[in-house]
């Protein structure tokens, strides 16, 4: 047994169980699969917690968007299933129930806000269990009113066996997790994020090996909303941070300080995504700069 499942059996048989629980690790898919062993737990479940009729589940994955919004929580929109809906009967199968709300550091402040009380006064028996891989998007009163509990990241080897049932090779899984930080966040883009972010690789070796060309890594990404733009653009500027690190060592005294320009522009052009700009001016701008040898100081 995992030692958070570990920690939640014992708490159980101690009666000190919290009502809301927060777990917190590095790979969004184990966190998924902690939060429902830990529902199961919960609800003295044998088999899958999903299948329970206490266990309610809030994936915004299923529900069509980035991260649950308001009305996941609060009844708002007909049709559209919600925390208060949720909680509307008693359980059925016996006197606890169980609340899952996946990737709850995707959520905006009102959502999160709208599950303040609920978070703070649940009924009798329920319990809620939610997921985040970062803490900082949480408002603090949400993060006050759970129990934290880390879930560790697994072992390099099982990461590496993952990756290499992906198909992703070697050299690829190597590029991604300087890109993403490590291995669990590497393994949770799905196939064309990675195909992207490999393209976008490729283009700015071209582009460090000499080659003041245009390339995958200045143009903007295409396709999606405007929202999923703005997310592939952070995704590739964050994982141009991730290689201009890895390749800071092997640079010329002039290349080196044209990577540590070349890193703070992008720092500064990740703040800028956030705002009103966008992903298709953005990089615009970046292009423009360096395809003219400019870089911002």
């Amino acid at each position: 047994m995992i030692p958070v499942l570990e920690r939640l059996r014992r708490e159980l048989e101690r009666q000190r169980q919290a009502d809301a629980y927060l777990l917190l690790g590095r790979s969004r898919p184990d966190l998924r699969r902690t939060a429902l062993e830990a529902a199961a737990l919960l609800l003295g479940s044998q088999g899958p917690a999903e299948e329970h009729p206490d266990c309610a589940v809030f994936d915004p994955d299923a529900l069509g968007g980035a991260g649950l919004k308001v009305e996941h929580i609060a009844e708002r929109k007909e049709g559209v299933p919600s925390v208060e809906g949720a909680l509307r009967f008693r359980p059925i199968a016996g006197d606890r129930r169980c609340l899952v709300l996946f990737e709850a550091d995707r959520m905006g402040p009102d959502a999160q806000a709208a599950l303040l009380k609920t978070a703070e006064e649940p009924p009798p028996g329920t319990f809620l269990l939610l997921t985040a891989t970062d803490l900082s998007p949480l408002l603090p009163a949400l993060r006050s009113r759970c129990r934290v509990c880390r879930v560790p990241a697994p072992p390099r080897a099982e990461t590496d066996r993952r990756a290499a049932a992906a198909g992703i090779e070697d050299g690829d899984w190597l590029v991604l997790q300087q890109a993403c930080g490590g291995p669990e966040p590497a393994l949770d883009l799905d196939r064309d994020s990675r195909a992207d972010l490999l393209a976008v690789h490729a283009s700015f070796r071209q582009w460090l090996a000499g080659e003041r060309t245009e390339g995958a890594w200045l143009a903007p990404p295409e396709g999606g909303t405007l929202a999923e733009q703005r997310e592939a653009g952070r995704r590739r500027l964050a994982a141009l941070l991730g290689w201009i690190a890895a390749a800071f060592p092997e640079q010329s005294e002039e290349g080196a300080l044209l990577l540590d320009r070349l890193g703070r522009w992008i720092c500064d052009a990740l703040i800028e995504l956030e705002g009103m700009v966008t992903p298709a001016v953005l990089f615009e701008d970046l292009g423009r700069n360096f395809l003219e040898g400019v870089v911002a100081p």
